[in-house]
């Protein structure tokens, strides 16, 4: 693949990136200045996304890649902007989570003439040489099994499941659909209640998840679509005056500090799909490392998953103190499976 030369002289950029060897408003890691990497988030205060950064920023550190990211905060116009200036200033390699994946085609055109590769995490942009991330309804059907064996086993009543989706997105309508085919799969004895749109947030998921549990004080099941649509929900039953021992909760994503707490409390949390974002974002580095020096890649790099209980957290993370250390060779091993 035809490499331009780099500018010797950078060109300052706006709206909150830095040089790529350098500091910025958001963050970055140096390298020697012979590859460099651009990755634009579009939620960057969402602990998902944070974990995701962190382990692109140490992987990169670790190869001695210039790697430089900025937050889009949900703002596609500044996505936007943000990454037409990363191209300006001269990445070899530019990295995207879409705040929306068909308003991104400017950027594509614009990388494209400038023959800079892009690579997406989760949600595939057309022109990208790679999406980095979980094949989610095969991920949501295996979490769905386990839930409906969770059913049959302890539950010994009918489930009746209350679900906080986020039917905006194609991976959180993925996330739904494989969790009830799981469901169905496993022979289990459920009713889905309600499904309700938490938009992905805590404070949202509590809201109008009350409404449901006002309206069906039977539910005794919750599926929610990342750590926020779980945990909130789960607020809203026990805010609700509810028995908490009848509960199971099942969530997606175990990416943060209160998804992971919430699984080893000893509570309704009782499993959840781990996503390993740190690994994703190590990924997204490899990935665009690997564009870089020409070599093929699948046009979906596939990223570990599985069904994470209070059990088995331990295999793949470390707690240290507030903290969670992810283990790296033990999450390679899911591949294999």
């Amino acid at each position: 693949m035809r490499r331009r030369e780099l500018l010797s002289a950078m060109v300052a950029l706006t709206a909150g990136v830095g040089t790529l060897s350098g500091c910025s408003q958001d963050g970055g890691s140096g390298g020697d200045g012979s590859f460099k990497v651009g990755y634009v988030v579009n939620f960057g205060s969402h602990e998902w996304y944070q974990n995701v950064v962190k382990g692109a920023e140490d992987t990169a550190k670790e190869k001695g890649i210039g790697f430089q990211w900025a937050d889009a905060n949900v703002d596609l116009a500044k996505q936007i902007t943000q990454a037409e200036n990363m191209l300006t200033q001269g990445v070899n390699v530019l990295m995207l989570s879409p705040v929306d994946p068909g308003g991104l085609s400017s950027v594509m055109a614009e990388a494209e003439s400038r023959d800079v590769p892009v690579v997406t995490e989760s949600n595939t942009v057309p022109g990208a040489a790679t999406t980095v991330g979980i094949k989610n309804l095969d991920a949501a059907r295996q979490l769905g099994e386990w839930a409906g064996k969770y059913q049959k086993e302890q539950m010994k009543t009918t489930a009746k499941v209350l679900i906080v989706g986020l039917p905006t997105q194609v991976d959180t309508r993925d996330r739904v659909e494989g969790f009830k085919q799981g469901l169905a799969a496993s022979g289990a004895d459920f009713q889905i209640v309600q499904e309700v749109n938490g938009g992905g947030l805590k404070d949202n998921a509590l809201k109008v998840s009350a409404d449901a549990l006002t309206a069906h004080k039977d539910i005794n099941m919750i599926f929610g679509i990342n750590d926020d649509s779980a945990l909130g929900a789960t607020q809203a039953y026990q805010e609700a005056g509810l028995d908490t021992s009848k509960l199971a909760t099942f969530g997606f994503g175990v990416e943060g500090r209160a998804g992971k707490s919430a699984l080893v409390s000893g509570g309704p949390y009782k499993a959840g799909l781990g996503m390993f974002p740190e690994y994703v974002g190590r990924a997204l580095i490899e990935q665009a490392q690997a564009v870089h020096e020409g070599k093929d890649i699948p046009e979906r790099t596939v990223t570990p998953a599985t069904v994470l209980t209070p059990e088995n957290l331990k295999d793949y993370y470390t707690q240290e103190g507030n903290d969670w250390k992810i283990n790296y060779a033990a999450v390679e091993k899911l591949l294999a499976q």
